[in-house]
């Protein structure tokens, strides 16, 4: 197991970890946890409000309702897999090295 562990980024991990949360998730549910506290506060939603339902959506094929949660959800999944990738290449380049 940890030799398996030497070929993972771990911020490659995580970040693939957060996208299979949001993938298996429910973007109709009415639960909404976030740690911005004008929310909380005064009602005031932050920039990234929608983010994740969108990012659901798009994982289930609605594209449409993804783009009504947030417009930056499909921008946002591809930055994360092109980051996921990149961490990934530069790991196995830096053991292919040695």
């Amino acid at each position: 197991m940890r030799s398996l562990l030497r070929y993972v980024d771990r911020e490659a991990a995580i970040w693939l970890a957060a996208l299979v949360v949001l993938a298996l998730g429910n973007p109709n549910s009415d639960f909404h946890f976030t740690i911005f506290w004008p929310y909380y506060v005064w009602g005031i939603k932050s920039p990234g409000f929608g983010l994740g339902h969108s990012i659901s959506y798009l994982f289930r094929g609605d594209v449409l309702s993804a783009i009504e949660s947030h417009i930056l959800g499909i921008p946002a999944v591809a930055i994360i897999l092109w980051r996921v990738l990149t961490l990934e290449m530069n790991r196995f380049k830096s053991i292919r090295s040695f």
